[in-house]
């Protein structure tokens, strides 16, 4: 046997030029920048949730609400205090929750991925669900977070944003093997 190194397939492979990275244009930075404040206005919607929720007005609807299901052997007032804590930790949750998905896709666009961008588009169609049955003036904030969000995905899928992530598909493909 040999110790000869075996032949490669095709040598020249190595020497060919590496494909350049496409340039990020300014408006997938912008959209970056929206989808972040959404998050922001993710967290203050939330804490004025809570402070609805932690109001009179919500304790009177909640009681008024338990009052009209007619439960035998119940308080009213202990319903009241779990629907107020219920509401309160589901608020906090969905927040928690709301804000990583934020962050992940705000980072993920940054990068040119489009499955974040596509990701982005269904839950810009998704929150606009939020914009039922808002409270005033907190409200405002859901709608500023909404408004945020399709401005984001909107500069994602106009020129030159579309055509960023169509060069940085054709970029990751290009260099897949390399």
């Amino acid at each position: 046997m040999s110790n000869m190194p075996m032949p490669s397939y095709n040598p020249e492979w190595s020497k060919q030029p590496a494909v350049a990275a496409p340039v990020k244009p300014k408006q997938v930075g912008w959209a970056f920048q929206l989808i972040l404040a959404a998050a922001l206005l993710q967290v203050v919607a939330a804490i004025f949730g809570i402070v609805y929720a932690t109001s009179d007005s919500f304790r009177a609807t909640a009681h008024a609400a338990i009052e009209k299901q007619h439960l035998p052997n119940t308080t009213g007032r202990d319903l009241v205090s779990v629907t107020v804590a219920t509401t309160i930790g589901f608020l906090i949750v969905s927040a928690v929750v709301a804000v990583v998905v934020y962050i992940i896709i705000a980072l993920f666009i940054n990068k040119g991925a489009g499955w974040a961008r596509i990701t982005g588009l269904v839950l810009a169609v998704v929150s606009l669900s939020q914009l039922f049955g808002l409270h005033m003036p907190a409200g405002i904030f859901s709608i500023l977070q909404v408004l945020a969000g399709i401005a984001a995905i909107v500069l994602c899928f106009i020129k030159p944003g579309s055509l960023f992530f169509t060069d940085m598909k054709n970029f990751k493909q290009a260099n897949k093997f390399r």
